[in-house]
């Protein structure tokens, strides 16, 4: 038995033949399409990145308890159960964040990791001209890119390499796990040109979205034009080296005993309700509602559809599950066989967001934002025993700060006592805590998804929204939310 993962930062499914687009080039996402099986109301669970890998690995809700950051010392994680179980895991990736501070456990739990530097400024080809401090992301990302031409020094393509180099010498053999993860389509999109002329003749350097509203007025269109025509020629790169995959699969016959994961942890907007990027809106659609494509090669049902609801934290259940191994206790995603073989339901709501913003619910057909009531000092913490941000350790003003201390009585810390660590928008020294009273001013925002599935007009429903009030405190129950998170949010607390 093998199993394989293809995974991608920042999809949004809208731009993908698979969900409708028909002007985006990727005709090997429609062979995917008819190997696999398609998921239409899948969803990501924490965002953005790393809490995003997090639940990848532990198969629970990372952004309840603490912001970006590493694999937790009693986390549960996918590849070491491999490993345990006797199943090699190999990771190729060039996603940079697992070589900065706040990613720096997760690629030591497969048995081996092949890393491709360069992506998004990645601190990696070293040139002191013009220097003016650290953290110089565009700067750093304008040295790198004179070392990814021509395309085959692309990271992309070198980490496809990798990816093909572990196939070739052990597709004969058994037991083993391949996670092959892009950073791409994730910005910036440095992309060669020839993908970028199936889409325009002119000229287009806006490829590095800001984070934020878009601009007003012909500037702004402007940019929506450039953004989503240099992120559709990344989608037709990665097309490109996903066919070749899909080729080797063909032509060694690895359907018949190799398990499929294609997916994202997140979406992405471009110029959708006045935004690019993530982290500083709401939870739209275009973020969190993924594409997902799943081939069992003992279920299969190759290009069918299934509508049941389902998230990131289902993915490690289902591999394990795929291995004969027994999730752990506290991994609470479902295993999505029985969804593959018979379309069943394994979730009636599941949860979705930020640390420190809004808490989201959806059924499938509604989607409840529920903002802050109560922010400020005394209503948000990190629960943590490996306290790193992004690039750099908590502040020792954090660590020392007043309120943090140790709290007790979380099952899934198998013991241990955790710091409790007040969180705020102003201490990050990285500015990786994404404002975390600002969501407030969006205020509780319910949508149904059936009548405006572009999200422009919420709605006022007393009864959706008390249905998803309790579903939401149900889940929050049972996924041990800290009390203060109700607090912050305005539910009680009922056991």
């Amino acid at each position: 038995m093998r199993a394989i993962m293809i995974m991608y930062d920042s999809l949004n499914r809208k731009y993908l033949p698979n969900y409708g687009d028909s002007i985006s080039q990727m005709p090997n996402f429609k062979r995917l399409g008819e190997r696999c099986v398609t998921f239409d109301r899948f969803y990501t669970g924490s965002l953005p990145c790393i809490p995003a890998r997090r639940e990848l690995h532990t198969g629970r809700y990372n952004f309840l308890h603490r912001c970006w950051g590493p694999l937790e010392p009693f986390d549960d994680s996918l590849p070491s159960i491999l490993g345990e179980n006797g199943i090699y895991s190999h990771c190729v990736t060039d996603h940079a964040h697992y070589w900065q501070e706040g990613g720096s456990t997760y690629h030591t739990k497969f048995s081996t990791c092949e890393m491709v530097r360069g992506q998004e400024g990645d601190f990696w080809i070293g040139d002191a001209a013009d220097f003016h401090g650290n953290l110089d992301l565009h700067r750093q990302d304008g040295i790198n890119r004179k070392k990814m031409v021509p395309e085959e020094n692309h990271p992309h393509v070198r980490t496809f390499q990798g990816g093909m180099r572990f196939l070739e010498e052990n597709y004969q053999k058994d037991n083993w796990y391949l996670q092959l993860e892009y950073f791409d389509p994730h910005e910036p999109y440095f992309v060669p040109d020839s993908y970028k002329k199936l889409y325009t003749d002119q000229e287009n350097d806006f490829d590095w979205p800001y984070y934020g509203q878009v601009a007003e007025g012909e500037e702004g269109e402007r940019q929506i034009r450039d953004a989503r025509l240099n992120y559709r020629a990344v989608l037709s790169m990665l097309d490109c080296y996903l066919g070749k995959v899909l080729d080797f699969l063909d032509g060694h016959d690895m359907w018949k005993d190799t398990l499929l994961v294609v997916n994202t942890d997140h979406g992405y907007l471009l110029g959708e309700h006045g935004y690019f990027s993530k982290n500083y809106m709401p939870c739209y659609e275009e973020i969190t509602h993924t594409p997902f494509f799943l081939w069992d090669p003992a279920i299969g049902h190759a290009g069918e559809r299934r509508d049941a609801l389902s998230q990131s934290i289902d993915i490690a259940p289902t591999i394990l599950d795929y291995f004969g191994i027994e999730k752990p206790a506290h991994m609470l995603g479902t295993s999505l066989r029985p969804v593959l073989g018979e379309n069943r339901k394994i979730h009636d709501y599941i949860l979705f967001g930020y640390f420190g913003k809004h808490v989201n619910i959806t059924d499938g057909r509604y989607v409840y934002m529920r903002c802050g009531r109560k922010t400020g000092e005394g209503t948000l913490y990190n629960y943590t025993l490996v306290p790193l941000h992004m690039f750099q350790p908590f502040s020792m003003e954090e660590l020392r700060g007043a309120g943090a201390s140790l709290a007790e009585g979380f099952s899934f810390a198998k013991g241990a006592a955790l710091m409790r660590i007040p969180a705020s928008g102003d201490t990050s020294p990285d500015n990786t805590c994404y404002q975390y009273e600002d969501h407030v001013k969006y205020g509780d925002l319910l949508f149904d998804l059936e009548t405006d599935p572009s999200q422009e007009h919420p709605i006022l429903d007393e009864a959706a929204e008390e249905r998803m009030v309790k579903a939401m405190e149900k889940l929050l129950r049972e996924n041990e939310a800290p009390e203060e998170l109700y607090t912050r949010i305005g539910l009680e607390r009922r056991e």
